[in-house]
């Protein structure tokens, strides 16, 4: 017969557990004010860089005068004179002609060195040349952008190949046709017709003339010679 467990034998009871939740610290009103007052002036130090720098704006504004780059043609051509072999080209332009670039140029994918230049012109748009005694058609290619030819035009009795794209006109003076140097030179550019022409003048002008002295290249003959003027043209087997 089993016994009753007395009551010493009975679990006892497990204590209530506590809340693991902590209450959650309320701040005073003085310390959020303390809490604010570095905010608030860092916030009134940054509006008050900003005035200065809007007032020190204000009190200096941007020059309103759009500066263009000009680059000294003849001064480019007297340094590129002394390696080029021949005499490189200055074109004898308007003051409304702006060069934004002149220069000397060695390029290895063609083998070939290059005088060039580039102008805007008064229309505001673009015409450059480019000269070399090195040229061969896989440069003449490079320099048209592979476009095709369309006809010759004649500027001074001397014929021009022109080619031509959607938006760019080429003139090539090529190196047999050149009644100065021998060098092949690309006029290039989205100009007018008018402002080709010009240039094209001008640029079989300054063929053979030196831009270190402003005379006719080495081979040339002056009028101490055989009577021919230092601004005539020399004939077309004279080299430079």
């Amino acid at each position: 017969m089993t016994r009753p467990e007395s009551p010493e034998n009975e679990p006892s009871a497990q204590p209530p557990q506590q809340d693991s939740q902590q209450p959650t610290p309320q701040l005073t009103q003085s310390q959020v004010k303390r809490l604010k007052q570095p905010m608030i002036a860092m916030l009134f130090t940054v509006l008050l860089t900003a005035g200065a720098v809007a007032a020190f704006m204000a009190m200096n504004p941007e020059p309103d005068t759009t500066y263009e780059r000009d680059e000294d043609v003849a001064e480019a051509a007297r340094g590129a004179a002394e390696v080029a072999g021949y005499a490189p080209i200055a074109p004898d332009l308007t003051e409304e002609w702006t060069a934004n670039y002149a220069r000397w140029e060695v390029r290895p994918e063609q083998g070939v060195p290059v005088w060039e230049a580039g102008y805007v012109t008064p229309s505001d748009t673009f015409i450059g040349f480019a000269q070399t005694d090195e040229a061969n058609p896989t440069w003449l290619t490079a320099e048209t952008d592979g476009a095709p030819s369309s006809g010759a035009v004649e500027v001074d009795d001397v014929e021009f190949e022109a080619r031509e794209t959607e938006d760019r006109q080429y003139y090539i003076l090529d190196a047999e046709q050149n009644p100065v140097d021998d060098t092949t030179v690309v006029v290039s550019g989205d100009a007018s017709e008018e402002d080709f022409t010009f240039a094209l003048e001008e640029v079989l002008d300054a063929l053979g003339e030196d831009p270190r002295d402003g005379s006719a290249a080495e081979g040339t003959e002056d009028s101490a010679g055989d009577g021919t003027s230092a601004g005539q043209q020399p004939s077309a087997d004279t080299r430079v």
